[in-house]
C-alpha cells in the first residue's frame, strides 16, 4: 500500500466525523449564513498560515518536504483573507484555543521532524477535491458569483487543474524515500491535523442566523 493510501486509510474515520458535523452539513446543503461561513474561514485562515510558516522553516532542511511542497501553487492563507474582504466579513481574529495548539505543534515539527509535515500538507491539499463540489452549494448561499474575486477563490483557485494536480501530489509523496519511522510521523501528523479539524468543525455553528433574526 502506498503512502497516500496510508494516510487515506488511516483518516477515514475523522474524515467521516467532519462531513458529519453541523457547520460542514450547513455548507453542504448550501444552508449556511455568511456569518457563519466567515467564523469558519478565519479559523481555517490560522490552519493554513501556520502550516505554511512552518513548511517554509523546513523546505531548506528537508528534502521531503522540497519534493512535495510547491509554496507557489499551495498556499492558500492569503486567499481567505482576500475572499472576507470580497465578502465584506472580519478579517481573521485571534485563533481558538484547539487551532493555536495545532499551530505550536506543527512549529515544532518543523524543525524536530520536518518530513511529518507532509501529513498536514496530504489533508489539507486533499480538500481542495472536496472543494470542487462544496463550491457549488456555496456560491449561491452566499450571494457569491463562481469567479475570481467573488468571495469564493480559496475553493477556485486551480480548478481547473485540480484532480491532475492532486495527483501528481500523490505520486510524489508515493516516491518520496522515508523510513518506517519516518512514514510513521507522516500518519501521525496526519491523524493529528483530521482530529484537529473534527474539534474545529464541531465548535462552529452549524444553523443558519436568519436575516432578520437581529432586528427581533
Amino acid at each position: 500500500m502506498t503512502l497516500p493510501d496510508r494516510i487515506r486509510e488511516a483518516i477515514a474515520a475523522d474524515h467521516a466525523a467532519i462531513e458529519s458535523t453541523p457547520f460542514a452539513l450547513a455548507m453542504t446543503s448550501g444552508k449556511i449564513d455568511i456569518d457563519v461561513y466567515a467564523a469558519g474561514m478565519r479559523e481555517l485562515y490560522h490552519v493554513h498560515a501556520s502550516l505554511e510558516a512552518s513548511l517554509a522553516v523546513a523546505l531548506p532542511i528537508s528534502p521531503e518536504v522540497s519534493a512535495a511542497y510547491d509554496p507557489t501553487r499551495m498556499t492558500r492563507s492569503g486567499l481567505i483573507t482576500s475572499d472576507l474582504a470580497a465578502l465584506g466579513v472580519l478579517p481573521p481574529g485571534e485563533p481558538s484555543a484547539v487551532v493555536a495548539g495545532f499551530a505550536a505543534e506543527i512549529g515544532d515539527w518543523a524543525t524536530s521532524r520536518p518530513w511529518a509535515l507532509i501529513g498536514p500538507l496530504y489533508v489539507l491539499e486533499g480538500s481542495r477535491m472536496g472543494s470542487m463540489v462544496l463550491v457549488r452549494s456555496l456560491a449561491p448561499a452566499l450571494a457569491a458569483e463562481c469567479r475570481p474575486g467573488s468571495g469564493l477563490d480559496y475553493h477556485l483557485a486551480g480548478i481547473a487543474t485540480r484532480p491532475q494536480d492532486w495527483q501528481r501530489f500523490r505520486s510524489t509523496i508515493s516516491g518520496l524515500k522515508m523510513t518506517d519511522a519516518q512514514q510513521a510521523d507522516v500518519l501521525g501528523a496526519a491523524i493529528t491535523t483530521m482530529q484537529m479539524l473534527v474539534l474545529l468543525y464541531a465548535d462552529l455553528p452549524g444553523e443558519p442566523v436568519l436575516a432578520d433574526a437581529a432586528h427581533v
